[in-house]
């Protein structure tokens, strides 16, 4: 056993030589309302500057897809299948680089993050620049690889909420990515209007791609490192929000930068991180493709030109930006994932089975609606890997996984809608249908033995303790 050693953080605050939080002790606890206050403290700080940054990153990768509709491939001469090409490009680097979540744990997070937002803040203006099908390729590649590193938030946030209110703020960080598609596909509907001798697509990775770099100067003196250099928290407020995200679960309170190695590689050895990337890898597989091919569906289907197109492709990811919030709060107050990811893959999965079988431009764009609903699952995988794994460098090993693996969806969901599959594309509609079936499945069985893990738990415990009533250890959230 660890020799124990004691630092004061109001009370006493219990952790081992490692630094290895063991629970705190609070000489006054906090009561239910200074909780909710200082949550949100945390939350008006952190997220609106998480939320944004992240928005205008799945903006960047995004665009693409208005820029192919507003000209791209005329441009710059893509032929064949190049355009998909790009598309499948950016996550190849993407995937290689999932690995750096552990950056949030390992560096000083307002210096991570400034950097990271600076150097893909350039890749993505300089697209603009590109005059070739080449030049494009080495943007995409570099793009991929610097917004891997920013993806690690979900690791971050977990250093500063509690097990059961993580799940509505990794929510809201992913929200952005279905906010940044909604106004992406208007505001590129604007810019294909604006008259200029510049063309409407390279104006359009200009006005998306600068302002970021407003944004990393803002990250650099914004974002604290970990709970003790939080200045924005008087000393009590540090103490309560210790005291929270030490409930069930291991939290580093001193020496807090730095990777515990061990446990990084511990989630390595455990199945459940690769249960739930298997799910994650599903959902991408069938939302990954929709940003760059929303706009071309809706085009195809008749009724609209390529211009409108990018215009309705906005309502159904405000939709989801809005489901995402309800569900994330739903999901953390009645502390459950399974049954939410399982419901929206199934939603997801009708609507690609109407995008497979119709032709009727509503129920087409009905089905585009609900396809889209996927993301709603991947929301609460996000807050389900968190919560599965009991320390933070063990949760910054699992979210790499979980990353990489879903990434990998991607590289496949983008070379399902051929431009040769126009205008139904039933191809892709039917891998992205199987896919959403698969991860409904997968959600179901993954609830099914975290339950009967806990219920592992609770008998050995009740063994041990002999029938003396006592603390309850870190449990599985189903």
């Amino acid at each position: 056993m660890d020799n124990i050693t004691k630092h004061d953080v109001e009370g006493t605050q219990v952790v081992t030589e490692s630094g290895h939080n063991l629970g705190p002790i609070i000489s006054d606890p906090p009561t239910p309302e200074e909780e909710a206050s200082v949550i949100r403290k945390l939350d008006w700080r952190l997220m609106p500057l998480i939320f944004t940054i992240y928005s205008l990153s799945v903006l960047d990768r995004s665009n693409l897809g208005n820029a192919h509709v507003a000209g791209l491939d005329e441009s710059i001469g893509l032929k064949g299948n190049q355009y998909s090409t790009l598309g499948t490009l950016f996550y190849v680097t993407y995937i290689i680089f999932q690995i750096a979540a552990a950056g949030w744990k390992h560096f000083p997070a307002h210096i991570w993050v400034a950097v990271v937002v600076f150097a893909f803040a350039t890749i993505s203006t300089s697209q603009a620049a590109a005059q070739n099908y080449a030049g494009f390729v080495v943007f995409r590649l570099l793009l991929g690889a610097t917004e891997a590193m920013y993806a690690g938030v979900p690791v971050y946030l977990s250093f500063f909420y509690p097990r059961d209110r993580v799940g509505l703020r990794q929510g809201m960080f992913l929200s952005g990515s279905a906010l940044a598609n909604a106004y992406g596909g208007a505001l590129g509907y604007a810019i294909t209007r604006i008259k200029s001798h510049i063309e409407p697509w390279r104006i359009l990775f200009l006005i998306e791609g600068l302002p970021t770099f407003v944004l990393a100067v803002v990250a650099w003196f914004y974002f604290p490192d970990d709970i003790e250099s939080a200045r924005f928290l008087t000393d009590r407020e540090k103490a309560v929000v210790k005291h929270m995200v030490s409930r069930d679960q291991t939290a580093d309170v001193v020496n807090h930068t730095g990777l515990r190695v061990n446990d990084f590689l511990t989630a390595f050895k455990d199945w459940k991180s690769y249960l739930t990337g298997l799910m994650y890898f599903g959902c991408n597989v069938s939302f990954a493709s929709l940003p760059l091919f929303v706009p071309s569906i809706i085009a195809d289907i008749g009724s609209f030109s390529q211009i409108q197109a990018n215009g309705l492709s906005a309502p159904p990811y405000l939709l989801t930006f809005i489901l995402i919030l309800i569900f994330g709060f739903i999901s953390d107050r009645v502390k459950l994932r399974g049954p939410f990811v399982c419901f929206f893959s199934i939603t997801a999965a009708v609507g690609f089975l109407l995008l497979a079988i119709t032709e009727a431009p509503a129920s087409r764009y009905i089905g585009v609606y609900l396809a889209i609903t996927i993301f709603v699952s991947v929301a609460i995988l996000i807050p389900w890997v968190s919560n599965t794994h009991n320390s933070e460098s063990k949760r910054a090993g699992g979210y790499a996984i979980f990353a990489t693996f879903g990434q990998a969806g991607p590289l496949v969901g983008t070379n399902i809608f051929p431009s040769n599959d126009a205008p139904y594309y039933r191809k892709g509609s039917w891998v992205s249908f199987s896919f959403c079936l698969l991860v409904a499945v997968i959600s179901a069985l993954f609830s099914f033995l975290l339950y009967r893990e806990n219920r592992a738990f609770d008998k050995a415990e009740l063994e041990e303790s002999e029938g003396r009533t006592s603390p309850r250890s870190f449990r599985y959230v189903i």
